[in-house]
């Protein structure tokens, strides 16, 4: 695999994970049993950095050049940049489905499980925007 095709790969992943990931929040807040505005707040923090490396991904999408003219991507690399983008989106779907089918948890403690995938797993999806989405298409 590429880099560009890897960098296709994360920015599939992430655009598409964050329409998607949007929708489901607006779901969940629809048949959530804990008060709407605790939800909202919820769903809306898991949004920023993610939209932050979809709209990157985006707008590195809108300006490829025709040919792949990439190296090669390291597997070792292809594996740790796609796993960790996938765990960012797989733990934020759980903390949101959390609010439907566990009402033990309390909003306070989803909102802080929220506020810690953001942390941790954002800063290596902030690593993955910045070495694959860079200002400049590769190859440009």
């Amino acid at each position: 695999m590429t880099k560009l095709q890897l960098a296709k790969r994360i920015a599939a992943i992430v655009v598409y994970g964050h329409i998607f990931l949007f929708a489901f929040g607006l779901l969940i807040t629809l048949v959530s049993p804990y008060d709407r505005a605790d939800t909202v707040q919820m769903i809306l923090m898991g949004s920023p950095l993610l939209a932050m490396v979809g709209i990157s991904a985006y707008r590195f999408m809108s300006n490829l050049p025709l040919a792949d003219t990439t190296s090669s991507a390291d597997p070792a690399w292809v594996r740790m940049s796609t796993a960790t983008t996938v765990a960012f989106l797989v733990a934020l779907f759980a903390a949101y489905a959390a609010a439907t089918v566990n009402t033990a948890i309390h909003v306070n403690s989803l909102k802080f499980i929220v506020g810690a995938i953001e942390t941790i797993l954002g800063a290596y999806l902030g690593i993955n925007r910045d070495v694959m989405f860079p200002e400049e298409a590769h190859g440009k």
